[in-house]
């Protein structure tokens, strides 16, 4: 089975699989951005943006996109546990989504580097410039849960977005092979040398909209595969919403 959303609402579809009970994989591509779900007698047993698995991903990924083409796989049915039943799964997705968009209109993206103004606890963490997704990590809760604290941080004053993001600190070796990507973005090439991190590049010159439009189309077609390229890619879309250039 295949088609396009624009025809079948990705909400719509889901209830399908889930109302047959099949079992399989579900591809799904939103522009850049790959949804993989994997179903066992209808209900969703794992979930993956590329390396980025679980509910997080998940419900990272927009439950309500206006176009964008499926793939279901049929299969065996697995003896995985649900990641949630599926009507509690389908809500708390779209309650997830509508606070990704709410927290996104103040911090673009959980790559964004804050800076603590006023440090009172617990946004001291952010002294010195960090991620959003540096804080969870450091405050050892989900990245929603972090968000949510930055975000009421900026609107509280007590935090400053600052003008980098934490993939500023890649490293990128260009190996020689002449794909199609690095024709549409030559300028960058010389500068894939491995010697500097994608801030260095950015700071001599080439554009950060140039920049985050060449990782999303290098890690789309497999050309680069860092580790996290899953959330990455997703904070890159986002970021990139955010600026109007997706």
């Amino acid at each position: 089975m295949e088609g396009n959303l624009n025809t079948i609402p990705l909400t719509e579809l889901l209830e399908l699989i889930h109302g047959h009970r099949r079992s399989g994989v579900l591809e799904v591509k939103v522009g850049p951005l790959p949804l993989s779900l994997r179903f066992s007698a209808g209900e969703v047993v794992g979930a993956a943006i590329l390396d980025w698995e679980g509910l997080e991903a998940l419900f990272a990924f927009p439950l309500h996109p206006k176009e964008g083409p499926f793939r279901f796989q049929p299969g065996p049915p697995s003896q995985e546990r649900p990641l949630l039943p599926f009507t509690t799964l389908l809500g708390e997705w779209a309650r997830v989504n509508d606070e990704w968009d709410r927290f996104r209109t103040l911090v673009d993206s959980p790559s964004r580097v804050l800076e603590a103004i006023r440090p009172k606890a617990p946004l001291e963490v952010f002294q010195g410039g960090k991620s959003v997704r540096a804080a969870a990590k450091a405050w050892g809760v989900p990245l929603l849960i972090a968000m949510e604290r930055a975000y009421m941080g900026v609107r509280e004053g007590d935090l400053y977005p600052l003008r980098r993001y934490a993939w500023y600190a890649l490293r990128i070796r260009y190996q020689g092979r002449k794909g199609k990507t690095l024709e549409e973005y030559g300028q960058l090439q010389a500068l894939l040398d491995g010697t500097r991190n994608l801030g260095e590049v950015i700071a001599s010159g080439v554009p950060v909209g140039l920049v985050r439009r060449y990782l999303v189309q290098a890690i789309g077609s497999g050309e680069l595969t860092p580790q996290g390229r899953g959330w990455l890619l997703r904070d890159l879309t986002w970021e990139m919403e955010k600026e109007g250039e997706a």
